[in-house]
């Protein structure tokens, strides 16, 4: 078994900038035992990635850089006037992707790790022929480590995911699924030539790797949690087979299989024993503060732990709270945001009258919609009364001189010091890719329905009239902006980028002002680079 400062020492080897020449780096005068004794012990490799996914640090989680990096490029955000802080928004916002920057070199890091934490726990499984604990009760062995093992591939398809979403272009059957190269790394590497020399994938190679990954995790996952088969700490913010098959259906959507994406929908939305649906106000999926989850969440981010504090921080950038709050009734406002919804997504999905004219009147289609009333705030422009009331005016941001609508999904702790969990994947975001397939496959009454659902759910009720793909397109925006959803769903859906607010002409989804440049230090490393 590859021992744990082996993994640690790799790792640093791959992902930092200060190289190192001489295989005696990976020897060790006196190697540790063994980490993982027992089957309890175990436990730790799974925890082990998501630690690394959503708690390693504030600044560089795979919730706040990645979701930061992909709102600012779609057009659903605009950059405030006057805007100044150590966060490369200019380049996000401009889709400089020809330029490195710190939040595309943290995804990259992070995902490598991830895949690196999960390769050393299933190379151990393999080693000791799928079973290294011949002590361990059947039973134990059928719903732990089996489950363990789900998770662990979980975890690796989910990063790669994430690397493919922002350094390879999107796949495209017969397209240029081929260009683009990313290390595939499917076993730890212990040796100095193996880690500087790793098998290369295309993109193509990368889509199906994800593939196998996420369709054995959800053969060994459970449906669900039981406190009677599963060891406690699986309870709270893990991977369970329907989250399993949302990640396939969001795969499958990007490959351009629609059937195989439609019947993993359905697994999710239809056969899910009544753990999740949509019975909920919208907001219920962001203001837990405790363990608990929305309704509709099939799987989140823990933040509330009020002892080791850390939180997405960058998605301050991006929302009108800061990561303190203080109660249900206020909150404190954040120096440094950049952005805010844009313009030309108010006016798109019929939120405001005629902002780009200057009518930034809120249309009864907002005023009715619970996303807008829960999940967003209009605030006038900036007031300079030290009494002018935060609920109303803009009150931090001087050069803000007209209406602006904040996203106001994040840090809704309840208690100072006590951040809110935040869901990666919800069930909206499922019946909404589904009403686009079941559309695109001629069947308008099915995508009718599911796109009604979302709406009801928000207040607005049924759709008036015929259903279309931009009717999709703009409920989609009003239930998943500022998710980091935007640039994924148009590439996925291969559908033109507009530039926004921006003043820059469409761009196809293909376009490379979308693929970002790998980090110099893995150019620097990487041999087959």
């Amino acid at each position: 078994m590859k021992k744990i400062t082996l993994y640690i020492l790799s790792i640093l080897l791959l992902m930092s900038t200060n190289g190192c020449n001489d295989e005696e780096f990976f020897t060790l005068s006196n190697p540790p035992e063994d980490p993982w004794l027992k089957l309890n012990d175990f436990e730790r490799a799974p925890v082990g990635a998501y630690f690394l996914a959503f708690r390693k640090g504030s600044w560089d989680n795979l919730i706040g850089g990645t979701r930061l990096l992909k709102s600012t490029q779609g057009d659903n955000l605009q950059l405030l006037p006057g805007t100044s802080a150590n966060i490369p928004f200019n380049e996000m916002y401009g889709r400089m992707a020809n330029i490195e920057i710190d939040k595309t070199r943290n995804a990259f890091v992070t995902a490598y790790q991830i895949i690196a934490s999960c390769n050393t726990a299933l190379d151990f499984i393999g080693e000791n022929d799928g079973n290294p604990f011949p002590n361990a009760s059947n039973a134990d062995i059928e719903n732990n480590l089996r489950r363990i093992e789900g998770e662990l591939y979980f975890m690796r398809g989910y990063a790669y995911w994430i690397l493919t979403s922002i350094f390879l272009p999107p796949y495209e059957l017969g397209g240029n699924s081929e260009s683009g190269l990313l290390p595939l790394r499917l076993s730890f590497e212990d040796n100095f030539e193996g880690a500087k020399s790793p098998e290369m994938g295309t993109g193509s190679e990368i889509y199906a790797q994800i593939l196998v990954d996420l369709n054995k995790a959800k053969s060994l996952l459970p449906e669900r949690f039981d406190a009677s088969l599963h060891h406690p700490s699986y309870e709270f913010g893990r991977a369970n087979r329907f989250t399993a098959a949302a990640m396939l259906a969001r795969v499958y959507f990007m490959m351009e299989r629609g059937e195989e994406a439609i019947q993993e929908l359905d697994y999710v939305i239809d056969q899910n024993g009544g753990d999740y649906d949509l019975s909920e106000d919208p907001i219920e999926a962001f203001n837990k503060d405790n363990n608990g989850r929305g309704k509709e969440v099939l799987w989140y981010a823990l933040y509330y732990d009020p002892v080791n504090r850390v939180g997405p921080d960058e998605l301050s950038s991006i929302t009108l709270r800061r990561q303190v709050t203080t109660g249900a009734n206020t909150f404190q406002r954040c120096t440094w945001n950049q952005f805010t919804i844009s313009y030309h997504t108010l006016g798109k999905v019929g939120w405001m009258e005629d902002p780009l004219n200057g009518n930034y009147t809120l249309t009864e289609n907002a005023l009715q919609d619970k996303r807008f009333n829960q999940l967003y705030r209009k605030l006038e422009g900036y007031n300079s009364n030290p009494d002018a009331d935060p609920f109303i005016f803009e009150t931090i941001h001087a050069e803000v001189k007209t209406p602006m609508v904040w996203c106001d999904k994040y840090y809704r702790g309840q208690e100072i010091g006590v951040l809110a969990n935040i869901p990666v994947i919800r069930l909206a975001e499922m019946y909404l890719t589904r009403s686009l397939l079941r559309l695109r496959s001629g069947d308008t009454g099915g995508a009718t329905n599911d796109l009604n659902m979302v709406r009801e759910r928000a207040g607005i009720g049924p759709l008036l009239g015929d259903i279309s793909e931009e009717t999709i397109d703009n409920e989609r925006i009003k239930e998943l902006a500022f998710e980091g959803d935007r640039i994924d769903y148009l590439r996925s859906a291969k559908k033109p980028i507009p530039g926004g607010d921006r003043g820059v002409q469409v761009e196809p989804f293909s376009s490379g002002s979308f693929v970002w440049v790998l980090p110099q230090s893995e150019l620097d490393l990487n041999l087959n680079y």
